[in-house]
Formats: structure tokens, C-alpha cells, sequence
């Protein structure tokens, strides 16, 4: 028997984001979860950039990078005149972007330091950067179906909208700390 959504654990209700089954507004209203999780997601970014050993500006970039998701969400949402969806909305990216930190950060941890030559990779890096570029369009496609179903897209434009904050994000962690 199916238990109604406000019971579901959060983790179950993040697994079925990420498959695009479950919807934002079945997460809790709660200020102080998308808090704790905005704060274990930068928490998460800053060990995966120092395990990985390539980027002293991890803290700054997690925070850049959520600074300019969660605020292109805002406005996404306050033009649509829904504003009072941004908490679970703000909390499905944050809780599915700490799902895809693990899941990527797991597949970066496994491979070790990219080489500077591509000439130089071995199967196993070649494989898992492919599974990288996988689990990111996956994570645009999961950040276009929380965007579709909180601000009443449909769902081509949610997509673009997601790939657009995408860019928007890389664009300016580049201007902000260039190439890393």
C-alpha cells in the first residue's frame, strides 16, 4: 500500500525526483530543511573539491553556483507570480544537487586527476567521463522537471530554461575563477 507523500522520507522523495517521478510540491514547506540542506550541499562541494585536490576555490564556487540557481529560480517562479513555491522548489534543487555532488563526486573519486593530454586517458577515465557527461544531462533534465512542475512550464521550455541556468552558472564561475 502506498503511503500518502507526506509521509514518504525525504530520501525517498529525492530518489523520486531524480527519476522524474516525484514533483516539488511533494517535498515539505520547510525554511529550515532547505537551510540545513543549502548547508550540507556546500559543506559536500568543498570535501569533494578537496578530495579531488584541483579547485581552492571550491567554497566560493558551490556558493556561486547556488547563489545563481536558486536565484534564477526565484525569478523564474516571481514571473509566474508563484513565489510562494520557491522553499520546496529551492529544496528539490538543493536536495537532488547533493545526490548528483555524491553520484559525480563518487565517479571523480574512482578515476583520480584527469590527465592535461587527452591522448593520455586511460579506458577507465574515457569510460567514467562519459558517465559524467551522462549524470549531468541527467541532473539538467531532473532541474527542468522540478523548474516544469513548480512555475507551470512546459516542459521544452523548462528545459531550456534549466540548460540556460547551466550556463549562466559555468559562465560565471569561469569569469569569476577561469579555466580549473
Amino acid at each position: 500500500m502506498n503511503r500518502p507523500d507526506a509521509a514518504r522520507s525525504l530520501p525517498a522523495q529525492v530518489r523520486d525526483l531524480c527519476l522524474l517521478r516525484g514533483d516539488p510540491q511533494d517535498l515539505p514547506f520547510s525554511p529550515g530543511l532547505l537551510v540545513a540542506l543549502l548547508v550540507a550541499g556546500t559543506a559536500l562541494d568543498v570535501v569533494v573539491g578537496n578530495a579531488l585536490d584541483d579547485d581552492e576555490n571550491a567554497l566560493a564556487r558551490s556558493l556561486l553556483s547556488s547563489l545563481v540557481v536558486f536565484g534564477l529560480c526565484w525569478v523564474a517562479l516571481a514571473m509566474r507570480d508563484l513565489r510562494n513555491r520557491f522553499v520546496q522548489t529551492a529544496t528539490a534543487l538543493a536536495a537532488t544537487g547533493i545526490a548528483f555532488t555524491l553520484l559525480q563526486g563518487g565517479l571523480l573519486l574512482l578515476v583520480g586527476p584527469f590527465p592535461e593530454s587527452a591522448t593520455t586517458f586511460t579506458r577507465t577515465q574515457v569510460i567514467v567521463g562519459w558517465l559524467l557527461f551522462a549524470t549531468l544531462l541527467w541532473q539538467i533534465a531532473v532541474t527542468a522537471h522540478i523548474v516544469r512542475h513548480a512555475a507551470d512550464m512546459r516542459p521544452g521550455f523548462a528545459l531550456a530554461l534549466a540548460i540556460t541556468w547551466f550556463i549562466a552558472s559555468m559562465a560565471l564561475q569561469g569569469a569569476a575563477f577561469g579555466a580549473n
